[in-house]
């Protein structure tokens, strides 16, 4: 039987740097810890929280159960010929720009625009992450799964996992841990350039036409436009992007143009387009705003910041309501928050 710690506070494994505590609360090294947590809430009865980095969690009250911190942090590459993809299987507590870096370092591209992005592996297949044009998905191959509801361990195909945009089957089965991720990846470099500020960058960096450039230069390109677009929770505190680009109807999307002749969107296909939420919350002055310990980026609309010392989850979700409703009173359109938000039983919504 496991000897969890008891009221030990989370404000060291939450970006926001919340100060919440868990009722319960213990490290996850290998799998039959996992076993022995899962057996633990099924004695006491009591509800489970999992974190990873950390880095797309809003915490809002004290939390009445285990909570489990993902380490199991082994990478297996295998041995594979030349003219071969290369194959890697990483365990979910791996930080995941460690786990691009090192597949550059071995030769491998594929995960170089997916650079810097914070969190852990495991997250990486439950939020299907991606960035400039890239996600996961395209290279995902196998996902292994712990049920905590069963205690069955089973594995998943890529296609099973039902990847979306920023969406996945794991968040329709709450109960489901990921526990480890095999990805297959390129030998040929083609360097993805659909976003125009990624040649740019490159250019600026290495004076040579974007195409050429290697898979380490194009790592550094994105890391070079993060690093100015995004502030370091370790800085700042913040779990990144608080909402996802919203996808309209190519008639929504003209609609709104014809008031704001500037909209920033791309289209999906031919019946709708995705918007830049960061844009539309820019519009309408948010950028820069702070009140209370809590507000908005002055370089990064998307992301909301706790700038004071003891700030609570419900302050955090406080601001993004009143952000969500404006930016649906001039615009007519929704924001969903990208992070997951949990009060002391669990998953919550808002």
């Amino acid at each position: 039987m496991m000897q969890p710690q008891q009221g030990v506070s989370l404000k060291a494994y939450n970006t926001l740097g919340i100060d919440v505590k868990a009722a319960f609360f213990t490290q996850i090294c290998h799998l039959d810890q996992l076993q022995a947590a899962q057996k633990f809430c099924l004695a006491q009865g009591c509800p489970w929280l999992l974190i990873g980095g950390g880095s797309n969690l809003v915490l809002t009250e004290d939390f009445a159960g285990l909570v489990m911190v993902m380490a199991m942090e082994q990478i297996d590459w295998p041995t594979t010929a030349a003219n071969e993809a290369f194959v890697v299987t990483a365990q979910a507590g791996c930080e995941w720009d460690a786990l691009v870096a090192a597949s550059i370092e071995r030769g491998a591209s594929g995960l170089e625009n997916l650079s810097l992005i914070p969190g852990q592996v495991g997250a990486a297949p439950i939020q299907n992450i991606g960035a400039y044009g890239v996600e996961v998905k395209q290279y995902l191959r196998q996902v292994q799964v712990f049920n905590f509801a069963s205690g069955e361990l089973f594995e998943m195909t890529a296609q099973a996992c039902e990847l979306g945009y920023r969406d996945s089957i794991f968040k329709y089965h709450k109960h489901w841990i990921v526990t480890q991720v095999t990805l297959q990846l390129r030998r040929d470099h083609q360097p993805q350039l659909q976003y125009g500020i990624i040649a740019e960058t490159i250019i600026e960096m290495t004076g040579k036409p974007a195409l050429e450039a290697t898979v380490q230069q194009v790592r550094d390109a994105v890391i070079s436009i993060r690093q100015t677009k995004l502030p370091d929770p370790k800085s700042i505190p913040n779990v990144g992007s608080f909402f996802k680009n919203p996808i309209v109807s190519a008639a929504q999307a003209a609609h709104i143009r014809q008031a704001w002749p500037d909209l920033v969107a791309y289209q999906v296909d031919d019946l709708s387009y995705k918007l830049a939420a960061g844009w539309l919350i820019d519009q309408l002055g948010w950028k820069g705003y702070s009140q209370a310990g809590v507000g908005v980026h002055k370089l990064q609309a998307l992301v909301l910041v706790a700038t004071g010392k003891h700030v609570s989850g419900a302050q955090v979700l406080s601001l993004a309501r009143r952000i969500q409703a404006d930016v649906q009173l001039q615009f007519g359109v929704g924001l969903e928050v990208e992070p997951r938000l949990f009060d002391s039983r669990g998953e919550c919504y808002l």
